[in-house]
């Protein structure tokens, strides 16, 4: 199995949605009491003309993960987005990452947490942080192995549900070296 990671423009928009739309639906649709608010924040999330918004902008950048020529995963990072249970000043935030379930246990998503680090190497935060629900044990799994730690939690609303997360943060450490 080969997977390949590419920075993904307005043209994936479309790909991006389907895969987000299932991904989430399948981690996530066992929390929701509300059937109808898990497809409106679906549509909302994943409309195509919101991700192409989303897309454009400059603090953004989505990476499209493919396995054997087809897409199976997403990121997205947030260059420059601070979160106030981490004290530093320069934060790179792994906003979304999600894996089609079929694809789970591929090394797909740590092939996309490896293109995220390499992203940073460009930026140079003192950390990258991201949430994950905390019952998302495989997540968290993944997350810890590429050397993640939990750093504090926050609930997220949507609709009339509370949901709690955890902020997990990983501190990164760039060698500088000078020219002799």
């Amino acid at each position: 199995m080969y997977t390949k990671i590419i920075e993904a423009d307005v043209s994936h928009t479309a790909i991006i949605a389907t895969i987000g739309k299932k991904s989430f639906r399948s981690a996530f649709e066992h929390l929701f009491k509300s059937k109808e608010e898990l497809f409106e924040y679906l549509e909302y999330t994943y409309d195509p003309m919101k991700l192409a918004k989303s897309m454009r902008k400059e603090n953004n950048v989505y990476l499209l993960a493919f396995s054997d020529g087809a897409p199976v995963g997403f990121a997205k990072i947030k260059k420059h987005s601070l979160n106030d249970q981490i004290e530093a000043g320069a934060q790179v935030e792994l906003q979304k990452i999600y894996v089609l379930p079929e694809h789970h246990g591929r090394g797909i998503g740590t092939a996309l947490l490896k293109e995220v680090k390499n992203l940073a190497r460009e930026i140079y935060p003192d950390y990258i942080w991201l949430d994950t629900h905390m019952s998302n044990e495989k997540a968290i799994r993944l997350y810890e192995k590429n050397g993640f730690r939990k750093m504090g939690n926050y609930y997220f609303t949507i609709g009339t549900q509370n949901f709690e997360y955890y902020v997990m943060g990983l501190p990164v450490a760039f060698k500088v070296t000078s020219a002799c």
